[in-house]
């Protein structure tokens, strides 16, 4: 009728994930889901419990419509690993958390996202689902505490948590968004802990197991981030993993640390007879990474966006990098300066610190 033309006029203007998400919507609803604009979906409550509203004034209970963002997800949890449709809706999902407030975050999470994102993870058959998986986790528990302390009580459920960071480690390509995300996250929490605990967060720092891999790992994953690609295999789907690593040379610098984690890769280097394998690799990177942000405005602005870090800070960085690599002595040394490998960076009052989110 007059309603479908509407719909289907209105949709030609949405871009094409969301038009192919409502159409999928219309689709596996039947002919008992009545057709709604895009407009008309968009303007109901994104997502909203499925319990009954307050009784009005006649006392009968109305049941609140779900919105547009909520049918979504309950489409995207339903499809399976190799459906053709599951891109398509993952990336209307993520593009809704990256601009949603932590409200939101949490009702995702709440709505079955976690888990299902977790799961997947855990049983994912090809690159693809796993990227995307992790790409969607990240979004889902960046900057959240209450989403992070969630995903720890989930991880630690039937012994998932080893074999969820075996899955990370082992696919850096993959995974190295959403370490960025729960690098940042991290970050930021240690910076608000008093705010955090005012406000009755649940989360503790003391019980977070990303917190406490990273506290045992920085250092080797650190380097597997910076040896995981050569300048002869970067390309825009895996220079990621260049700018995780740099997000943790980032936060190194911001505590005063950054000498110490470069001495440790050199001692690393001559212990193991492999002078060059990471550093060499590493300002290969890093004069590449220059040169491909020189003239991608967008491509700049997505980082910035994206880590909630200035990019005059990530440019910064590899312009001390470049400096600092080739300068640094390949002698091992036996003094007291080695980088504490067994702890993240200690918070600290430089101003770089300042712009994680």
């Amino acid at each position: 009728g007059a309603g479908a033309a509407a719909a289907e006029e209105e949709m030609g203007a949405l871009p094409g994930s969301a038009a192919l998400a409502l159409s999928l919507l219309q689709e596996r609803g039947g002919a008992s889901s009545p057709v709604r604009s895009p407009s008309t979906c968009l303007h109901t409550r994104r997502c909203s419990p499925a319990a009954a509203d307050a009784a009005q004034a006649g006392g009968a209970e109305k049941k609140e419509e779900k919105g547009l963002m909520c049918r979504i997800l309950e489409v995207f949890l339903l499809e399976t690993p190799d459906s053709t449709y599951r891109f398509w809706l993952a990336s209307c999902v993520e593009a809704f958390l990256r601009g949603s407030d932590v409200r939101s975050q949490v009702l995702m999470a709440r709505a079955g996202l976690l888990s299902h994102l977790v799961q997947g993870v855990l049983n994912a058959q090809s690159s693809g689902t796993r990227w995307s998986n992790f790409d969607l986790l990240g979004e889902l528990v960046k900057s959240n505490p209450e989403v992070f302390g969630m995903l720890n009580a989930h991880l630690r459920e039937a012994h998932k948590y080893s074999a969820f960071m075996q899955v990370v480690v082992s696919n850096l390509v993959d995974s190295n968004v959403f370490l960025r995300s729960v690098i940042l996250s991290l970050e930021l929490f240690s910076a608000r802990r008093d705010e955090l605990t005012a406000l009755g967060s649940r989360y503790n720092p003391r019980e977070c197991l990303m917190r406490k891999f990273l506290q045992h790992n920085s250092l080797r994953l650190l380097r597997d981030l910076m040896t995981i690609i050569s300048v002869d295999q970067v390309n825009q789907e895996n220079i990621c993993c260049l700018n995780t690593a740099l997000s943790l040379l980032m936060l190194a610098r911001a505590h005063g640390r950054l000498q110490h984690y470069v001495d440790a890769l050199r001692r690393w280097e001559l212990a193991n007879n492999k002078e060059g394998a990471v550093t060499e690799n590493f300002l290969a990177l890093l004069r590449f990474w220059k040169e491909y942000y020189l003239y991608r405005g967008k491509d700049c602005l997505a980082l910035e966006l994206s880590s909630n870090i200035h990019f005059s800070e990530w440019r910064a960085i590899v312009d001390l990098l470049l400096k600092t690599l080739p300068n640094t002595s390949r002698t091992s040394s036996s003094s007291s300066s080695s980088p504490p490998t067994s702890s993240l960076p200690h918070r600290s009052s430089s101003p770089a610190a300042a712009h994680t989110r």
